[in-house]
């Protein structure tokens, strides 16, 4: 991968969350794994992160750390309603709507999350070519490189 351009790529919230819980799984490893990976967040995804943290009862600082160590923020300016009517056709829970927005704004690859059921992978890969995958998926396509 080192003479590839970086892959770019928006991390689902409940990806940074099970990094957060557990150093064992791939959702961890992905995190950490920086070489040739760009990986980014957005301002929406960053509040929502907020509130998950609270009710699980997880440490914010270490979600700070977590994000300010490994991601690239990107800034979606747009209201949350309007974000979920201009992308409710990419997701069928349009509370992830916001996702698909931060993917389009990072003009990223792919999108990792573990509720890939919650998006619309093909019209997402047709309209935006961005491929929708599992974190354990996306690492397999890198050693597939």
């Amino acid at each position: 991968m080192a003479n590839l351009p970086a892959i770019r790529v928006f991390i689902d919230s409940d990806v940074i969350i099970s990094s957060l819980v557990s150093n064992l799984g791939a959702a961890y490893v992905l995190l950490h794994h920086k070489q040739g990976l760009e990986l980014y967040i957005s301002n929406l995804s960053v509040i929502e992160l907020e509130k998950v943290a609270r009710r699980l009862h997880l440490d914010i600082e270490d979600l700070h750390k977590l994000i300010n160590n490994y991601l690239a923020p990107i800034n979606i300016y747009q209201s949350l309603d309007v974000v979920k009517q201009r992308y409710a056709r990419y997701v069928h829970d349009i509370d992830d709507a916001h996702i698909v927005a931060g993917a389009k704004e990072a003009k990223a690859t792919f999108i990792v999350s573990y509720n890939i059921r919650d998006f619309k992978a093909e019209r997402l890969n047709q309209d935006f070519q961005i491929v929708l995958l599992t974190p354990g998926l996306f690492l397999q396509y890198l050693r597939s490189l």
